[in-house]
């Protein structure tokens, strides 16, 4: 086996006559984090170890390293996936960055936690020697991914159908969907691994949505987040936050596909309903363009509510009064079991 990816490696790096990958430690929303970009090459598993200390620790326990790359060597990127294995990391693949090939389906799935921003891009095609496909590193490759809690088919079937001299680009949704992708807070809610996308192709429809919190980055700082409609789409996703510029004031969002302009001509009014407080209706919302793709409507959590909102609520209901001929877009969820995310949260709020 080393010989082979051996031979595989040194066949990435004469075709490319390319230099080593870039390590080094950046600030990214306002955190210090591990940047591994470019090509790697032999020896940048020595510069990861020698760097990960100096890259932040997480409230939720882990330094980030963030990628970019068109692959390199299968070696290498293996010896870097063990450097993450003794000091578990979060990788992430920002937004416009693409990680593809060795950085896509070993460096990036190594990462204890690993996700990807809207517009980001990971890249998959079959391993290579001589100019043909190699099923035996195919083979390493989809095992290793069986070792970091991705199925054996998520990542064999794109390796072995998509040609070498191709390559397979996966969005975010796309890397969500086939279960690729680990959010902080998923063990602290009971999130289980999700394939929607696999189960889509079996069953002939999308498996409803988990109603379970899970940890995300909303500015510099954190949100708690849930999916209402899928485990991998936006519609309708509700985000939890505070602002540290306005302490003991908690507010919620949903986001709803679609421009700016045309979300407010269509919104009349919004409303929060749980098990244990009073329905709290807003009439105009505040709303505004989140990214290319949603604009997210929030409203703040009267004080009264965010302690039983946070501590004793079941069930909550997020609701948005639409003008006609658009219906209402009601999402409901539950937060029993997510209390350690909503806290989280509640106490790491956007600076």
């Amino acid at each position: 086996m080393k010989s082979l990816l051996w031979a595989f490696g040194l066949l990435l790096s004469f075709a490319a006559q390319a230099v080593a990958a870039d390590v080094t430690l950046i600030d990214w929303r306002g955190h210090k984090v591990l940047s591994i970009r470019g090509r790697i090459e032999f020896g940048d598993s020595a510069k990861v170890a020698g760097l990960l200390s100096g890259a932040e620790m997480m409230p939720y326990g882990t330094p980030i390293v963030m990628l970019e790359g068109p692959g390199g060597s299968v070696e290498e990127a293996l010896r870097i996936s063990k450097v993450f294995d003794s000091s578990p990391v979060h990788t992430i693949i920002a937004k416009e960055a693409k990680c593809a090939s060795a950085c896509g389906s070993i460096v990036f799935l190594a990462g204890k936690y690993r996700t990807m921003e809207e517009g980001a891009a990971l890249g998959q095609h079959s391993c290579s020697l001589n100019g043909q496909r190699n099923d035996e590193c195919n083979e390493i490759i989809a095992s290793h991914a069986v070792g970091h809690n991705v199925s054996h088919g998520a990542i064999a079937a794109f390796l072995t159908y998509v040609p070498p001299d191709d390559i397979l680009w996966f969005s975010r949704a796309d890397a969500e969907g086939w279960g690729l992708t680990k959010y902080p807070g998923e063990n602290m809610s009971g999130f289980e691994k999700s394939e929607p996308r696999a189960l889509k192709a079996l069953l002939g429809e999308f498996p409803p949505a988990q109603a379970k919190w899970r940890i995300g980055f909303r500015e510099n700082g954190f949100d708690a987040f849930v999916r209402t409609s899928t485990d991998f789409e936006r519609e309708m996703q509700i985000n939890l936050f505070c602002l540290e510029q306005r302490p003991g004031r908690m507010f919620l969002a949903m986001e709803i596909t679609g421009a700016e302009k045309d979300v407010k001509d269509a919104v009349l009014a919004a409303s929060i309903l749980t098990d244990v407080t009073r329905e709290w209706v807003v009439d105009s919302p505040a709303i505004y363009q989140k990214d290319d793709l949603m604009t997210e409507l929030f409203i703040e959590v009267p004080k009264e509510m965010i302690i039983p909102l946070l501590k004793r609520a079941k069930k909550l209901q997020f609701g948005v009064l639409l003008r006609k001929p658009y219906t209402p877009m009601i999402a409901w969820t539950l937060l029993e079991e997510s209390r350690k995310v909503l806290l989280f949260a509640a106490n790491n709020c956007v600076k």
